[in-house]
């Protein structure tokens, strides 16, 4: 028997399921959505500021009021959603020749297709993170400068309210962007823990996770989560153990416009990392009911969405292209 008009509410139940089952298998799988901050807004143009030094505490003494909180105003930055989306035509020839399998694929692709760009559109992010701007998922060229004015990996990150300057660039003590290693690691770790504030207060930045591509996965394995110190002659204990999370992003390895990115790889403090890599959603993605049917009989659905990506205070990610460069 054909679909016919009676059973559109029917059917229309049926891709919502669907939709509603691929989007939550995409939602767990995308990486991105574990490392980037990621809510909702209604605006369409989202200001944000960023706080350097922030402080206030002093020495009261008795009968002294309490000091004013001193929040020194530093850079600021807009995000502005975009919108995105495609038609899903449900053919006559689908209902009249009742293909089931046929409606069914087409929603799961084009869900999958969604979550897939999005996840892509955040791995660009940080892989074209040397850049002032890229080709993103999209198709689009977009810029890749932060609210500095800088590239997200730069090595004299500055601050508009002195003269301070920090490189997030990751280096092993002798190279920049080294290939993956447990001494570029190890010396990360301890620059990020002396990291100051314009006030010239220690504000600790933990580099307790590694991000890496399925290429870099083993040894990043290796050198994280090895009991003992690897390749040590007496199974010295491995210090890095438990302080070090390793995440691995598939999408790491290939950018959108083609650069091959397998040898790169990145440290974040897990949670400053949401204020350096955001992602808004003044929508997010779902599959609505066409309106009317049209001339040609199909019924068009639709999967639209809004968001925007964001980038912040950068110095909670660093970066390397594994080349030495």
């Amino acid at each position: 028997m054909p679909i016919l008009v009676s059973d559109f509410p029917s059917l229309t139940d049926d891709l919502q399921s669907i939709f509603n089952e691929v989007a939550k298998n995409k939602v767990a799988e995308n990486v991105g959505f574990s490392i980037f901050n990621v809510f909702d807004t209604d605006r369409l143009t989202y200001d944000h500021l960023i706080l350097h030094g922030v402080s206030g505490i002093k020495r009261v003494t008795s009968g002294q009021d309490l000091p004013k909180l001193s929040a020194r105003e530093g850079d600021s930055v807009s995000w502005t959603q975009e919108y995105f989306g495609a038609e899903v035509d449900i053919t006559k020839k689908m209902r009249k020749f009742d293909l089931h399998n046929q409606i069914d694929s087409v929603v799961r692709s084009i869900t999958e297709d969604a979550f897939d760009k999005i996840d892509q559109s955040l791995a660009d992010r940080i892989i074209q993170g040397w850049g002032t701007s890229y080709t993103d998922v999209y198709g689009d060229t977009v810029s890749a400068l932060g609210p500095d004015g800088l590239a997200l990996f730069t090595a004299s990150h500055t601050t508009p309210i002195n003269s301070d300057v920090f490189s997030n660039i990751i280096s092993d003590g002798t190279n920049t962007n080294p290939p993956l290693s447990r001494q570029a690691i190890v010396y990360m770790r301890a620059q990020g823990l002396k990291h100051r504030d314009p006030n010239n207060l220690v504000r600790s930045i933990n580099y307790d996770t590694i991000i890496v591509t399925a290429d870099n996965e083993d040894i990043a394995d290796r050198i994280c989560n090895s009991e003992y110190l690897p390749g040590s002659a007496n199974n010295d204990k491995n210090p890095l153990k438990g302080k070090v999370k390793v995440i691995v992003w598939p999408r790491l390895a290939l950018a959108s416009d083609g650069t091959d990115s397998s040898a790169y790889w990145f440290m974040c403090d897990s949670k400053g990392v949401k204020e350096s890599l955001q992602c808004l959603f003044a929508e997010r993605p779902a599959l609505d009911a066409p309106e009317q049917v049209y001339a040609n009989k199909n019924w068009a659905y639709s999967l639209d969405f809004f968001y925007a990506i964001g980038m912040g205070f950068p110095a909670y990610i660093a970066g390397s292209k594994g080349d030495k460069s």
